[in-house]
């Protein structure tokens, strides 16, 4: 989490327009905040009845029709959605309708594509059922629903409007989810997903526009968008990489362990990766703040820097508390079906420690226009991944797919600052982590002792969780008491909607 009343906080003198843009992103973090709280909790508990409802493999073949769908998707953008948020200047109208046209073209033969080659794809999963075929045009079509937002979306993050975008994020959520139950009820099972997939994209498409206002013009200029896809297109390899290095899972798992095994990992992975809400919450606010202060290199150190002491002040505990109870979470939440992905679920764990860390520098180097270097280092991890994963899986089995997480964290964090000192970008760790650290650890461990001589029950185990957060408070206050002090102050302005200015 990034508290942009402390992130702002330095030389406001030194960038014109700052106070307007520390109220706007305060108040975006804010809206974001309240928001993605309700949704993960929404997420949280539906994802707890549809674990208790279906079994694993019904999640493994909605995860592998999901990859298949995204496969194709990674081929309908070329990044001129980023681009058009890092751009200076306002945007004209005949840039937004180029950019537009030229997305609808691209996604609509990527969904030509997913048509004709959805029979051929089952060929690779025999785990799929023959009716997978109809599942993955299903996800297409709603692939196709959800790009139609890109361009509101857009105009209003270069707004910092997070208002707007997280009534839509809510919404999408809680007709996603709620669907979902329902379908899964009455016996729908993994059609269950994928129905709630394109009601929600239905009801994102149409809350956005009219909550925007904006629509295309019948305007296609090519040379309006040259300038973006320059930008977009390393910032696209980026993604098509995170892509491909993400589909080791259902790809590689899913054809060596089955359907089963992916539900199993996919499932780990989400539960663990929960606590990255705040870095998700962070991201959409700092990449288009970062990107308006980048010419002052004194304020976005500080800025980052801040951003880091902010993120793993929360996320630290939180994460360390679901390292030490994991067990007990599933047995009470999950039920013991899911206990196989457990080692896997403590090696996730690892990412959001390091996350809290790494997004802020990623945010920042990407706000400096420097797409290139982080498609190469999306090709470093691409390799990392597959050199690891696939034979970790070959020796430990589904499980082994996760262990690669905290081996692969360490060179990205040397890599990404020296690549903010090449830019006069000076970031020091140590003293922004170590008490954050130190206490989570110590907590987790008390907790952990605690449930060894205690039943753990649906009253017992959250009471613990919440002790834990409370032990973890008390020793933070005495051991970075100031800074401590500003990031209470913060959470009751957030609270009560107080903007900074």
């Amino acid at each position: 989490m990034i508290l942009m009343d402390n992130l702002l906080d330095a030389d406001a003198g030194s960038v014109s327009g700052l106070a307007e843009l520390k109220r706007k992103s305060f108040s975006g973090i804010g809206a974001l905040l309240k928001r993605q709280a309700a949704i993960k909790l929404v997420s949280f508990l539906a994802n707890i009845a549809l674990a208790r409802l279906l079994v694993p493999q019904v999640f493994g073949v909605y995860a592998i029709v999901l990859f298949v769908v995204q496969f194709f998707s990674t081929f309908g953008d070329v990044g001129i959605g980023a681009a058009l948020i890092q751009k200076k200047g306002e945007l004209t109208r005949e840039e937004l309708s180029s950019t537009f046209w030229l997305q609808q073209m691209l996604v609509w033969c990527v969904v030509c594509v997913a048509f004709a080659a959805a029979p051929f794809i089952l060929r690779f999963y025999p785990a799929l059922p023959s009716y997978g075929v109809w599942l993955i045009r299903a996800m297409a079509v709603s692939f196709a629903l959800t790009s139609l937002k890109t361009i509101p979306a857009i105009l209003m993050e270069r707004k910092l409007d997070f208002q707007r975008i997280a009534l839509v994020d809510i919404t999408e959520t809680v007709v996603f989810y709620t669907a979902a139950i329902v379908l899964a009820v009455a016996g729908f099972e993994v059609w269950s997903f994928i129905i709630a997939a394109l009601l929600r994209s239905l009801a994102g498409t149409a809350l956005i526009y009219a909550l925007s206002g904006w629509v295309p013009s019948f305007k296609f200029v090519p040379a309006s968008v040259r300038e973006l896809v320059r930008f977009g297109l390393p910032y696209q390899g980026n993604s098509i990489l995170g892509f491909v290095k993400d589909a080791v899972t259902p790809l590689f798992v899913g054809m060596y362990c089955g359907a089963a095994a992916v539900g199993f990992v996919n499932w780990a992975r989400t539960f663990a990766f929960t606590p990255l809400v705040l870095s998700e919450v962070f991201g959409r606010v700092a990449f288009p703040a970062f990107s308006r202060i980048q010419g002052d290199r004194k304020l976005l150190t500080r800025a980052i820097e801040r951003s880091i002491h902010s993120i793993t002040l929360v996320m630290f505990p939180v994460t360390c508390l679901m390292i030490a109870l994991g067990p007990e979470i599933i047995h009470v939440l999950f039920t013991d079906k899911w206990l196989p992905g457990l080692r896997a679920y403590y090696f996730y764990c690892t990412s959001p420690l390091v996350i809290g860390v790494l997004v802020p520098m990623y945010s920042a180097i990407l706000s400096l226009g420097k797409s290139g270097i982080i498609l190469k280092m999306m090709v470093a991890l691409l390799v990392l991944e597959w050199g690891l994963g696939v034979p970790f899986v070959l020796l430990f089995g589904f499980n082994g797919i996760a262990f690669s997480q905290p081996i692969i964290a360490v060179p990205f964090y040397f890599v990404y600052r020296r690549v903010l000192s090449g830019e006069n970008v000076h970031i020091f760790l140590i003293r922004n982590v170590k008490w954050q650290f130190i206490s989570a650890a110590v907590t987790g461990l008390l907790c952990k002792l605690v449930t060894l001589h205690i039943y753990t029950t649906l009253i017992t185990l959250p009471a613990v969780f919440c002790v834990g957060l409370l032990v973890y408070a008390g020793m933070m206050s005495v051991l970075d008491k100031k800074v401590f002090g500003e990031f209470i102050g913060q959470l009751r302005k957030l609270a009560n909607g107080v903007g900074a200015s």
